[in-house]
């Protein structure tokens, strides 16, 4: 796989290497994309679980839209 970077990015994996922090830019670029595997992982691919406070809140009746819905039950008209 080739990859194309910015040149600022480009510069910034030059740099971690001169430091001594990577062993070349290729390590270094694998580094990131573990780095944001591992973030995704935990991330909105797999959310933690509602507390039950949260579900109360999410979940709870809303005085607002069950008077809209309500006001418009019945007046839709089916497709036809």
């Amino acid at each position: 796989m080739t990859i194309s970077l910015p040149a600022e990015q480009t510069s910034f994996l030059s740099r971690l290497v001169s430091a001594g922090r990577f062993a070349s830019p290729e390590e270094a670029v694998t580094e990131a994309v573990r780095r944001l595997e591992a973030d995704e992982a935990v991330g909105y691919l797999n959310p933690a679980p509602l507390t039950t406070a949260e579900a109360a809140l999410v979940y709870a009746p809303d005085p607002k839209w069950e008077r809209m819905e309500r006001a418009v039950a019945g007046r839709a008209r089916p497709e036809v």
